[in-house]
């Protein structure tokens, strides 16, 4: 599916679901894993701020798959185990807008500028990748629940 694919089926889900959770749980952390997440999360902060229950310190974008495939890739490169590894991620959550900062890993690596130039790039379309190699038959459904999960155990472990 294309960005405006997933968009047009995912958008009035979330809406309908952030519509509920805006009733009968207005004070719940939410998670949104529904691509496009740079579209998806904005549409679910209306919803909340239209019911007057917005709190933008309960709304999250889930990008965590983003910082688990730069910390496969940069540990794979290295020949680390990937749960050693922390690449921070910034940005947004497609293409060139998925920003690993793999200056500040821990522990700290370094590459050369051409390999480093082809590991970002390998990152920011790794979700691509993952299609490609389903030949169009799926996504990283497996990764994405991974990430999922990792999102809500650092926030269920965070002092509320």
């Amino acid at each position: 599916m294309t960005r405006d694919d997933l968009f047009n089926t995912n958008a009035s889900i979330v809406r309908d679901i952030i519509k509920a959770v805006a009733e009968v749980a207005p004070k719940a952390l939410i998670g949104i894993i529904s691509n496009p997440v740079n579209s998806t999360v904005p549409i679910a902060a209306e919803v909340l701020k239209k019911a007057g229950v917005f709190d933008p310190r309960r709304l999250f974008g889930v990008t965590t798959l983003d910082i688990v495939r730069a910390n496969t890739f940069v540990a794979e490169a290295k020949g680390l185990n990937p749960t050693d590894v922390n690449v921070p991620v910034i940005g947004g959550h497609a293409g060139i807008t998925i920003i690993p900062l793999i200056s500040q890993a821990t522990p700290s690596v370094s590459f050369p500028d051409d390999q480093l130039k082809a590991l970002t790039g390998r990152i920011q379309e790794a979700g691509t990748e993952v299609v490609k190699a389903k030949a169009g038959a799926g996504s990283a459904t497996l990764s994405m629940a991974y990430a999922g999960a990792r999102f809500a155990f650092s926030l269920i472990r965070r002092k509320w």
